[in-house]
């Protein structure tokens, strides 16, 4: 355990005047303004609260709804921080910790065809060079978003799943001890390669690396920093990468949970680029500074490790309604953690919207071929099928300490997961998936009643 009491919050209590506009207006919570402003004093005072810390999705919206710019979220990260030093992480949350035995990465690696395993193995042994394209740890789970793309040869493509999205999503859920310990090996391990130039595919990594490690981490990266999109988008424009294809279609739009940070400056260049692939944008309901998150944020917000994926999939499941009530034939997202928890949900909930990435979208702009959406659908069921491997060996663990940050090698890793191979070949059926979706719906307004609380006083 780690019994270090670091603070890296920067909320402003001193300006903070007790409004309770972040919460009243936040879009998940949505409080009573009274019970809006003794929840934000209950914060303040680090008193046990009744429903931020219990419910918040991790969306960043009060940042951006904070009239005296006080920062909020990073006040809930501090409160986070400290009940994970105290209780640990629930041991759901192995199945993304990269440098444990029995993480998504590993187990999906097995359930992989040899194509995408030698290109994983590619992009993981990539000799270093000035400038690289850092693959995110999620779209590692779909690497056929990338694969044989003349994208990449712009740069060099590195995966490095053990930088965990540079700590992102540890970010968000407060375990900012593990963090810090994160942003000390990224920097170690850009010196050592002499790399000039990283570019992100997630905004959420490029904002780690600009943002957090230098300002709250005090970790700053010798390295030019370039945003995906923005590169995208410029070389776009100087048709260095030509788009050949009009697509004409329609489609909305989901603005990630850290398409917030920084005030929200990553909106504009995904709507750019939709608008040049000819797609016809319809927004959803709440949108930009008040988007829903896809759900993958709520399992910062754990309170029972059974009720984890049921929390999820239900925030998930009104992250759909949203999409598919604007009549848009696609919804399009930029994240890639988003993407593998949309494909998973869209699966379950059996929505008929068709779920994109951006980058898949760009790639047919310029003429490509895209393996859609036959790959994604299979997919969607390996981590179906990881998850409820992880949610059933949830039920004889502990919690746990993130002490080990390190991966080991990758593809030394000779631990067979039958039980998981099983649970995939029964998903090969369609009428198991179909029964399993149906059993889902059910199952799901009855065990999230760790939300009913919140929802009833509104």
């Amino acid at each position: 355990m780690n019994t270090n009491s670091s603070d890296f919050s920067n909320f402003t209590e001193s300006a903070c005047t007790r409004c309770g506009d972040c919460f009243h207006y936040c879009p998940e919570l949505k409080l009573p303004r009274e019970e809006a402003r003794r929840e934000i004093k209950r914060l303040i005072r680090s008193s046990k609260t009744k429903y931020v810390l219990q419910y918040c999705t991790t969306c960043f919206s009060c940042n951006l709804i904070c009239p005296n710019d006080c920062k909020p979220y990073q006040l809930i990260l501090e409160r986070w921080n400290e009940l994970y030093r105290k209780r640990g992480a629930p041991s759901i949350y192995r199945f993304v910790c990269p440098s444990l035995e029995g993480n998504i990465w590993e187990i999906l690696y097995q359930l992989m065809p040899s194509d995408e395993k030698k290109l994983i193995q590619k992009w993981m042994k990539q000799e270093k060079k000035e400038s690289i394209l850092l693959i995110s740890s999620y779209l590692h789970l779909f690497p056929f978003v990338f694969s044989n793309s003349s994208l990449l040869e712009h740069f060099t493509p590195v995966d490095i799943i053990d930088h965990w999205e540079c700590g992102g999503y540890l970010y968000q859920g407060g375990y900012l001890d593990v963090v810090h310990k994160i942003a000390e090996r990224t920097k170690e391990d850009f010196k050592d390669w002499n790399v000039k130039t990283v570019i992100p595919t997630l905004d959420a990594v490029e904002w780690m690396l600009n943002d957090v490690h230098p300002s709250e981490m005090g970790i700053k990266h010798d390295v030019e920093i370039i945003n995906f999109h923005s590169w995208l988008l410029s070389k776009i424009e100087s048709k260095s990468i030509v788009l050949n294809r009009q697509l004409g279609i329609s489609v909305t739009l989901h603005d990630n949970c850290f398409s917030k940070v920084g005030g929200g400056k990553y909106w504009e260049n995904p709507r750019k680029l939709i608008d040049l692939l000819g797609c016809r944008l319809i927004e959803m309901r709440h949108i930009q500074k008040y988007s829903l998150c896809c759900g993958f944020g709520a399992g910062a917000s754990w309170t029972q490790h059974f009720r984890i994926v049921f929390d999820i999939l239900y925030c998930s499941k009104k992250k759909f309604e949203e999409a598919e009530a604007t009549g848009a034939q696609g919804l399009v997202t930029y994240c890639g953690g988003c993407l593998y928890l949309l494909w998973a949900a869209r699966e379950l909930l059996r929505s008929k919207i068709e779920v994109f990435h951006l980058v898949e979208l760009v790639r047919l702009g310029m003429g490509e071929k895209i393996e859609y959406p036959q790959k994604h659908i299979e997919r969607a069921w390996d981590i179906i099928a990881i998850i409820n491997y992880h949610v059933i060996l949830s039920l004889f663990r502990r919690n746990f300490w993130i002490n080990q940050i390190k991966l080991k090698e990758f593809q030394s890793k000779t631990h067979s997961y039958f039980s998981v191979i099983i649970i995939r070949k029964l998903f090969s059926f369609s009428p198991i998936r179909l029964i399993y979706a149906r059993l889902f719906k059910i199952l799901l307004p009855i065990m999230k009643t760790q939300r009913s609380k919140l929802y009833s006083i509104k």
